[in-house]
């Protein structure tokens, strides 16, 4: 209960906050107006990082979401939350021993070799300590916070207390879907039998490869909640100055994490759903490690077709495949007016396709702004939000597209996302052109056949 209120205590703080600013700009002009909201924009933002940092949870993981999908917010609540991505605080041992002992008995402790009571990582659902077995494997154990479950449920309950005003706020046809896929993914992420099922289907996805490194779960030391597998070692996938020391160029750890990625969706309608820096190691040749299974999801296959029809639009540079594959998607709301997001869409590529990047790792406000459509928006965007509809399943891609977007943009900034998918897709699409298609299936049998 007091959680609870706490966390609305902070929500209806920052929403009183904007209402009177809100009155006080109604006496001034624009300038004196825009000065207001930005250092309310300022002051809310580092309340909201704040106060996610000391509810923890939930809250952790909804800053780090709105850090990388919150492209509606302004820019200074990006700023605020991005240090929820890697720099999540531990609990103190004591509070995760429980756990242990939950799922072990009393003597949780001497199943182990060794026990680093101190964790190597830190996130919003649990923390990883450093381990061995009684023979001496190192291990890397993954303990899910006490009573972590029951929280969820409280945060999730605050959170739909307040869709009424989100919706006030931001009339996107179920916009609600946001919440219950970021529901459904917590849900996984606490599921450790789910995790463990994950880190064998993507093993598969990628036997025979030496390039990519999949953990092994040692099954003897994993119950609910503790997942204990083999302790991976490699450098931190974004720290250049590592790769540089163990002779990898960090355009070439890109172009493998953009090939394995090419590789889940559009071949296995499947993708690790977290590209967070913290969540990749690499060693020399260069071979990617992929660690943190919870957030591994599914695509539709309406998702996949839409990509890959935006794709193909990009490629041969046709606005028509390009809006064909957006509506595809499921975007565009029942009743929506198609007329008035096919013309915001074209005003929006032109303007795209002029935008020249030299550093995808520095992007300056104006070409942030032309990224984001802000000048297309500008006087419809009420509009056209009652014209849009959150397709099923999009809030794990649309995270995993931005949060790719900028770890790729820090090891290939020449060139950055957009441009180490073109030769993929060129490759994988003239393939799938070449293919024999499949033959027809074979007719129904007739009745009192044999």
């Amino acid at each position: 209960m007091f959680r609870a209120l706490r966390a609305l205590k902070l929500f209806w703080t920052i929403i009183a906050s904007y209402a009177l600013v809100w009155v006080l700009s109604r006496f001034g002009g624009a300038a004196f107006c825009a000065r207001l909201y930005e250092r309310a924009h300022r002051k809310n933002a580092k309340r909201l990082a704040d106060g996610f940092v000391e509810l923890r949870g939930v809250f952790i993981k909804t800053g780090q979401v709105l850090s990388v999908t919150g492209t509606f917010l302004p820019s200074a609540y990006g700023e605020a939350l991005a240090r929820l991505q890697d720099k999540v605080p531990p609990r103190p041992f004591l509070e995760v021993r429980g756990r242990l002992q939950e799922a072990f008995g009393a003597d949780a402790l001497a199943r182990f070799g060794s026990f680093d009571e101190v964790p190597v990582a830190a996130a919003s659902l649990a923390q990883v300590h450093h381990a061995t077995t009684a023979d001496g494997r190192e291990l890397a154990v993954k303990v899910l916070y006490p009573d972590i479950e029951r929280l969820v449920r409280i945060d999730l309950g605050v959170l739909r207390s307040l869709l009424p005003i989100v919706k006030l706020l931001l009339p996107v046809s179920r916009v609600e879907r946001v919440l219950d896929q970021l529901a459904a993914m917590l849900s996984r992420e606490t599921d450790y039998v789910h995790e463990r099922e994950n880190m064998e289907r993507l093993r598969g996805i990628f036997a025979g490869r030496s390039d990519v490194v999949v953990p092994h779960v040692e099954s003897e030391l994993t119950a609910a909640g503790v997942l204990s597998m083999s302790f991976e070692s490699g450098v931190k996938i974004s720290d250049r100055a590592a790769l540089a020391g163990i002779g990898v160029e960090p355009e070439a750890v890109a172009k493998l994490l953009v090939g394995c990625y090419f590789t889940m969706l559009f071949q296995h309608r499947v993708f690790h759903a977290d590209p967070h820096p913290g969540n990749f190691l690499v060693r020399p040749g260069p071979q990617l490690i992929i660690l943190d299974y919870g957030a591994v999801e599914e695509v539709t296959e309406q998702l996949q077709q839409g990509m890959k029809s935006v794709v193909m639009g990009v490629m041969v540079k046709n606005d028509d495949e390009i809006l064909r594959g957006i509506e595809g998607m499921g975007f565009v709301a029942e009743g929506g007016d198609r007329e008035l997001l096919a013309r915001v869409g074209r005003e929006y590529l032109n303007v795209l396709g002029s935008v020249k990047i030299d550093d995808f790792s520095k992007l300056d406000r104006e070409q942030m702004e032309k990224l984001s459509g802000y000048d297309q928006m500008r006087g419809k965007l009420r509009q056209v939000m009652k014209s849009v509809e959150y397709p099923e399943g999009y809030f794990y891609v649309e995270r995993t597209l931005a949060l790719l977007f900028g770890l790729v943009g820090q090891l290939a900034p020449k060139v950055g996302l957009p441009g180490l998918v073109m030769p993929y897709a060129s490759q994988a699409f003239m393939s799938m052109a070449q293919r024999p298609p499949a033959p027809p299936a074979p007719p129904a049998p007739t009745e009192g056949a044999a």
